[in-house]
């Protein structure tokens, strides 16, 4: 069976309207995802600049200050919302001996909360990130 022509503009009306939410929920799942993966990278940013502020200080009550206020600042500056933030830092190594390889290792979790978000998916959630820093080996401590 032949369409004639005002048969065909009827039936690129009816898939354009099954196709069009498809395309929709299609663009709308990796805008959501790429959010996703920008929050985990950014969490992930703010332990490792942390981890290392920790590693330069001395003292573990000193490097527990700098992880915190470093990793305050790095989630302020990136591009994530983070509702509340906590920082976990494990200063072991900077008890070690000189000339002993140490390490010292900083938990960032963040709870983040998406500006944008689809049915299924969670307005917010729990990113955390663990990074580790070497201390400098031939320093005094």
């Amino acid at each position: 069976m032949r369409l004639r022509s005002d048969e065909r503009g009827f039936m690129v009306a009816i898939e354009a309207a099954l196709l069009l939410p498809v395309l929709l929920l299609v663009v709308g799942l990796v805008i959501v995802l790429g959010r996703s993966a920008l929050a985990e990278q950014a969490v992930g940013g703010a332990a490792a600049n942390a981890a290392r502020a920790a590693s330069m200080e001395r003292t573990a009550a000193d490097a527990t200050a700098a992880a915190s206020i470093t990793a305050g600042v790095s989630l302020g500056e990136s591009s994530i919302s983070c509702g509340d933030h906590s920082v976990s830092v494990n200063p072991a190594g900077l008890a070690s001996r000189p000339g002993v390889p140490a390490s010292v290792s900083v938990t960032v979790t963040c709870q983040v909360i998406f500006d944008l978000s689809l049915p299924g998916f969670p307005a917010q959630t729990e990113v955390s990130a663990t990074r580790s820093s070497p201390v400098d080996t031939f320093r005094s401590r």
